[in-house]
C-alpha cells in the first residue's frame, strides 16, 4: 500500500490548490469559446466549488506545515521547453515548478478569500448582464494567475502567472467596452503591465546567465 504520509498529503493538497482554478478556467473558457451558454446558477456553483476547494486545500497545507514543522514543499513539473546550446551559449530550458512555504501559502489563502468574496458579489451584481459569461472567464483567469504567481518556483512560472494577471486585469477594467473611459483605463493598465514585463524579462536573462 502507498503510504500517504504528511509530505505526500501536502503535495496532493498543493496540487489541488493549482488544479482547482485551472479546471475552472478551462471549463468556462472552453464553454465560452464553443459558444455554449451556461446557466448563471451553473457558473456560480462552479466558481464557488473551485474557490472552496482551493481555499480548503491551502488551509490544509498551512495546517500541516505548522503541525509537522515543515517549511518548504516543492512541486516540480519538469522542463516544458528545452533549447540546446548554440554558439557556445548555455542551453535554455523553460521549467515549471511550484513552491509552497510559510510565505506563499498565506498569499494563496488570502487570494482565495478575496476572490471568493468578489465572486459571490459578482454573481448578484452581474445578474442578467449580457457579458456575464465573459466576466467570469476573465475572473477565472485572474484567480489562476494570482495563484500561479503566489507559488511560482521559477522565474518562467512567475512570468506566466504575471501575464495571466495582467491580461485579465486589463480586460476586466475595460469590461464595459461600449464606453470610452473603461477602454482607456484598460489600455493604461495594459501599458503598466508591459513595463513590468520588461523588468521580468530582464530579470530572467540575468538569472539564466
Amino acid at each position: 500500500m502507498f503510504d500517504f504520509d504528511h509530505e505526500h498529503l501536502m503535495v496532493l493538497l498543493g496540487l489541488l490548490v493549482i488544479i482547482a482554478p485551472t479546471l475552472l478556467t478551462a471549463i468556462l473558457g472552453l464553454a465560452s469559446f464553443m459558444g455554449w451558454r451556461l446557466r448563471e446558477e451553473t457558473t456560480s456553483k462552479m466558481v464557488q466549488v473551485a474557490v472552496w476547494i482551493g481555499l480548503v486545500a491551502g488551509i490544509g497545507v498551512l495546517a500541516l506545515m505548522l503541525l509537522y514543522d515543515s517549511r518548504l514543499i516543492q512541486i516540480p513539473l519538469g522542463n516544458w521547453v528545452f533549447l540546446p546550446a548554440v554558439l557556445g551559449e548555455k542551453p535554455y530550458h523553460f521549467s515549471v515548478a511550484f513552491v509552497f512555504d510559510r510565505l506563499s501559502v498565506p498569499f494563496v489563502i488570502l487570494t482565495f478569500l478575496l476572490c471568493g468574496t468578489i465572486g459571490a458579489f459578482a454573481t448578484r451584481y452581474m445578474h442578467r448582464e449580457r457579458g456575464y459569461d465573459r466576466f467570469f472567464v476573465l475572473y477565472a483567469v485572474f484567480v489562476l494567475g494570482m495563484i500561479v504567481t503566489s507559488v511560482a518556483g521559477t522565474i518562467e512560472t512567475l512570468f506566466t502567472g504575471w501575464e495571466l494577471v495582467g491580461l485579465s486585469s486589463a480586460l476586466l477594467v475595460a469590461f464595459f467596452q461600449e464606453r470610452p473611459m473603461p477602454v482607456r483605463n484598460g489600455l493604461r493598465v495594459w501599458v503598466v503591465y508591459r513595463i513590468a514585463d520588461a523588468a521580468f524579462l530582464l530579470a530572467a536573462v540575468v538569472l539564466h546567465h
